[in-house]
Parts: structure tokens; C-alpha cells; sequence
């Protein structure tokens, strides 16, 4: 009883330190694009998206003219250690039209397992 109640314990807490280390990796990922956005680094941005991670020329012109005044947080789920939901609200502006506007944006966070790297498997936010 005590081998088995030992080895229950320790592959427990192997399992909770991976956890920690993916989510620690996951949370870093979040803020570095979360500042990515918040100071217009959108090229920086963009490379966090699996599908179209390069920010076109066309776009880089036109996302030049917008600034982003808060990006907060409203939820976050991760159901398992592979994918996490978050749910953000985005206030910006436009240069020459200088009037606050927000739109929410559900992302899906995902973890590739063999370079344990986390990417946005969402399209890149529309600013408009």
C-alpha cells in the first residue's frame, strides 16, 4: 500500500510540475503578445499566429494609423495542457479620428508538442 500511495504522489507531482512549466510558458506567451498589441508592435504580434504569422506590407500601412489604449484580460480557461481560451477587449483609436472603439476577441491558444511552443490558432485582430 505504501509503494503504491508513494508512487501516486510522485507521478502527481511530475504531472503538476510539467503543468506549472506549460503554463508558465502559456502565461508568458499571453503577455509578450498582449504587449505586442498594446504598444502597436504588430508585426511582432502577428508572428504569434500559426496560420499567417508574417504581417503584410498592405497591413503594416494601414495598422500604422491605429493605437491601442487598453487590452485587458475579461476570462481564461485551459481545459487541458494543450489549449487555452482567453477572452480579451481591445480599446483603440484611429489617428485621425480620435474616438474610442472596442471589440472582444476570443483566442484560442494553442500548444505545439513538439516544440512546446504556444501560438494563436484565431485570425489577427480587425481593426476598423
Amino acid at each position: 500500500m505504501f509503494k503504491f500511495t508513494f508512487l501516486a504522489v510522485l507521478f502527481s507531482s511530475l504531472f503538476s510540475c510539467a503543468s506549472t512549466n506549460e503554463l508558465d510558458a502559456l502565461d508568458k506567451s499571453t503577455r509578450s503578445y498582449e504587449r505586442a498589441i498594446r504598444w502597436g508592435e504588430f508585426a511582432r504580434a502577428k508572428a504569434f499566429h500559426k496560420s499567417d504569422p508574417v504581417l503584410q506590407d498592405i497591413e503594416r500601412r494601414r495598422l500604422k494609423f491605429y493605437r491601442v489604449t487598453g487590452y485587458n484580460t475579461v476570462s481564461h480557461q485551459t481545459p487541458d495542457i494543450n489549449n487555452s481560451y482567453v477572452l480579451v477587449e481591445v480599446k483603440y483609436y484611429k489617428n485621425d479620428r480620435p474616438v474610442i472603439k472596442s471589440f472582444t476577441m476570443k483566442q484560442h491558444w494553442k500548444r505545439d508538442e513538439g516544440t512546446e511552443i504556444w501560438y494563436l490558432d484565431t485570425p489577427f485582430p480587425k481593426f476598423k
